[in-house]
């Protein structure tokens, strides 16, 4: 589209690209294509509308090009422009780090909901990849304070930059480790809340390209049924949290049964699920009486 001496205006490479991306297999594009153009332009994807009869320069049309070759080979959108937007918070993302999808908002929400009944309240976040939930309920509830704990280093710095982002470097501590072995004590938390692994072993090959290929598989795989780190989890979350603290955990399609037993047989009671926009039972919830 750069060879000829046409002027393309910013609606004509969107246009354009919607339609070359839909030719080569791409489904439901035109938001990636937005976001693409947004970030070369900077400007954010509402205002685009406003520069649409806008014509691109050489160099705006070479650097959105470049992007596009790297969305052809399937790069998730979110590490081609290092920004996610979940709830109501944009987060940076980068390779080597999970996505946050819309799935999580049904663990946020479910979150947000209990611990806004609490003067105040100290919430552990498991495996907090970008830092998007244990952020995000900092965010939204005065009265949180928390930690995010991930194995990951890559994990650990980019929360450590969401955390610079939203300002919450005063109410929430990043560290690398695993699930609970950073700390001493028991009975230290309010909440304990993850989106762990959930995804069988069986199943990583069959995910989208996008998923398979680029996302960190210790963030995906869940072992020979999902279950292998929820088990680990659920058992251990008990001991570390107050008594009439809760945990909150994401869970798979079909899976929400099996970790309300593991919830039960750990000791948590007053157990109950919350579905997402889909319908599927998402969220699985335990307090500990």
């Amino acid at each position: 589209m750069d060879r000829d001496k046409k002027v393309w205006t910013v609606r004509d490479v969107l246009n354009w690209t919607c339609d070359y991306l839909e030719s080569k297999g791409l489904r439901d594009v035109r938001l990636d294509v937005e976001y693409l153009l947004a970030y070369v332009l900077k400007v954010n994807r509402l205002n685009l509308y406003m520069q649409m009869d806008r014509p691109m320069t050489k160099r705006e049309l070479s650097a959105f090009k470049a992007l596009v070759k790297r969305r052809l080979k399937r790069e998730p959108i979110q590490y081609i422009i290092n920004r996610a937007y979940i709830w109501k918070y944009e987060f940076f993302v980068e390779k080597g780090v999970f996505i946050p999808r819309r799935e999580t908002e049904t663990l946020i929400e479910a979150a947000v909901n209990e611990l806004k009944r609490r003067k105040e309240a100290f919430v552990l976040d498991v495996g907090c990849g970008s830092g998007c939930v244990i952020l995000s309920l900092a965010k939204d509830v005065e009265g949180v304070k928390g930690i995010g704990v991930d194995i990951d280093p890559v994990a650990v710095a980019v929360s450590h930059k969401n955390r610079e982002l939203l300002n919450l470097s005063r109410k929430v501590f990043l560290i690398q480790g695993d699930a609970f072995s950073p700390f001493k004590g028991r009975e230290l938390f309010d909440a304990v809340v993850s989106n762990p692994p959930y995804v069988r072993s069986d199943e990583i090959e069959s995910l989208s390209d996008e998923i398979r290929d680029y996302e960190p598989r210790v963030a995906l795989d869940g072992g020979k049924d999902g279950l292998d780190f929820m088990r680990k989890l659920v058992k251990e979350s008990y001991g570390y949290l107050k008594p009439s603290g809760f945990i909150a955990v994401e869970v798979g399609a079909g899976q929400a049964p099996s970790v309300r037993f593991l919830m039960e047989r750990a000791g948590f009671a007053r157990i109950r699920t919350e579905k997402d926009l889909s319908g599927i039972e998402r969220v699985v919830m335990g307090w500990k009486l």
